[in-house]
């Protein structure tokens, strides 16, 4: 039987990341079972949600009600809207814990559709692709936002499209421009390098997997608030969370009562795979060049900017 907790719907509200999305699927079984590193870089899954009147939190039990209405609907054109459906799965957010967290998304693959998609709609993304960064770096930078220490310089999909190979770096200088006046120099480069490092781990867990994750995104998010920035970077930087495994299929990790109680620290950080509607296991296939060329060449915009930092 499935465990449920009463959540009061009058109280949501629309999540305001880098690169928004009306509706979000995963399934995250395959995944835990079978590929525990690469469950660690995705945000964690809290369980399925039903909503209407007396909305309920449901374990994973529930997610096939979600999956079948995400299989019926396969055939229409969404463009990002929600499906209908009155399930939603729950996953972390990856901005609890920061006071004023920036956020970048940046989107993965030269190729961004999966072998069963339209072919009008594939000509679509094969144009967008020729035309950016994902073409030529097989990364985009696909929305930001940017704490300027009194409101959110906000960045969206258009603005990354707007970028060449040449002049990428300038947004990577934007989302990290925080540093410079929150940190000492050496801090800011002990931070990015730091991050790089997280970056640098998801690709060779990926490169030890046979998968296709077409626009599939990394998502890169640090302390804007440079007073809590100061103070955090007392100690050495380190990804939160990171060994902490996702809930097993049908477990309830806390009780209601915990969860109250709980108080999350602050976070420096937080580097995270996510947007997984189009990927799959390949066994066989070899592992995923189009994700990890362009999870190197961020690396290398990384290495630009620490080069940049090292010579002030």
């Amino acid at each position: 039987m499935a465990t449920t907790n009463s959540l009061d719907t009058s109280k949501f509200t629309n999540f305001d990341g880098a690169a928004g999305h009306e509706g979000v699927l995963s399934d995250q079984s395959d995944t835990l079972a079978k590929h525990p590193e690469f469950s660690e870089l995705m945000p964690n899954f809290m369980g399925v949600l039903q909503l209407g009147a007396a909305a309920q939190v449901q374990d994973a039990t529930a997610a096939s009600d979600l999956l079948d209405a995400a299989h019926s609907q396969k055939e229409e054109r969404l463009h990002g809207k929600a499906l209908a459906t009155e399930t939603a799965i729950v996953l972390e957010n990856l901005e609890h814990g920061f006071s004023k967290p920036n956020v970048l998304d940046i989107k993965l693959g030269a190729r961004l559709y999966a072998d069963a998609t339209a072919p009008e709609k594939a000509a679509r993304l094969d144009k967008v692709a020729s035309e950016t960064t994902s073409g030529s770096l097989n990364f985009r930078i696909a929305g930001m936002k940017v704490w300027n220490g009194k409101a959110y310089d906000e960045y969206d999909k258009f603005y990354g499209r707007n970028f060449s190979a040449e002049n990428v770096k300038e947004g990577f200088a934007t989302f990290f421009s925080g540093l410079s006046t929150g940190l000492k120099t050496d801090e800011a480069i002990q931070l990015l390098e730091t991050i790089e490092a997280e970056i640098s781990k998801v690709r060779h867990v990926l490169e030890k997997r046979e998968s296709r994750m077409y626009s599939a995104s990394v998502l890169i998010v640090y302390e804007g608030d440079s007073t809590a920035l100061d103070t955090l970077m007392g100690n050495v930087p380190k990804t939160p969370r990171l060994q902490e495994k996702m809930p097993t299929l049908g477990e309830v990790k806390r009780s209601e009562e915990e969860e109250e109680d709980e108080e999350v620290p602050p976070v420096v950080f937080m580097v995270k795979m996510i947007d997984f509607a189009h990927a799959t296991w390949t066994p066989g296939r070899g592992k995923d060049e189009n994700l990890i060329t362009g999870l190197m060449n961020v690396e290398k915009q990384m290495d630009g900017l620490i080069q940049q930092m090292e010579q002030l």
